[in-house]
């Protein structure tokens, strides 16, 4: 079984907005990618997240269950690369186009 943080994201934001089309407008992602993504985390985990009535998507137990988890797995693979960000010690310099092309170069070599 391999989770994706994708798969996580995808379902912790179909949670949080209640709607596969919500959640693909959030994640910039296709309704058919968010929708793929939520039913290969509940195949790989056997069990479905939300209960389907009519349209609508209702968690369930399970989803209950995965929810803090999911957040807790996001927030922490958001500070690994908060953590590695700072360690690179990059340095963004922003500057028009002519400043960028003719001054900053020598500048900077």
């Amino acid at each position: 079984m391999h989770i994706t943080l994708r798969q996580l994201e995808v379902f912790a934001e179909v949670l949080k907005s209640g709607s596969t089309t919500q959640a693909s407008q959030m994640l910039a992602l296709s309704q058919s990618a968010v929708s793929a993504a939520l039913t290969d985390l509940e195949g790989q985990l056997g069990v479905q997240l939300f209960d389907r009535v009519g349209k609508r998507l209702v968690v369930n137990e399970y989803g209950r269950l995965l929810y803090p988890r999911a957040l807790a797995a996001l927030e922490q693979a958001s500070e690994i690369e908060q953590l590695f960000r700072e360690a690179n010690g990059a340095i963004r310099v922003f500057a028009s186009s002519t400043i960028g092309n003719y001054i900053l170069p020598e500048v900077i070599a």
